[in-house]
């Protein structure tokens, strides 16, 4: 009998482990969860005028990590957004 028992619980055991192999990432990640593997780290250059915008559009999926712009003036506010990301005020 000990051995039918072994079997029995190596087979659940098995079937459970298989399982979570073959839910999909969003049940176990949640909805529209994008793991941090999957996100790209981009930088903005000249993100004070339309670059913001720009900008703002990719960030809603990658994550910002750097950012530069020549003209403080205009990109202070946009640099202010993203804290984490180094700064940059020459391009070259």
């Amino acid at each position: 009998m000990s051995v039918l028992a072994n079997r029995r619980k190596f087979i659940s055991t098995a079937v459970g482990a298989a399982g979570l192999q073959i839910v999909p990432r969003h049940v176990l990640g949640g909805p529209n969860h994008t793991a941090p593997s999957e996100k790209l780290n981009i930088a903005g250059i000249g993100i004070g005028g339309m670059g913001s915008h720009n900008l703002a559009q990719c960030a809603k999926s990658e994550q910002v990590t750097a950012l530069c712009d020549v003209d403080h003036k205009y990109a202070g506010g946009v640099m202010n957004r993203y804290p984490d990301a180094k700064r940059f005020h020459d391009y070259r």
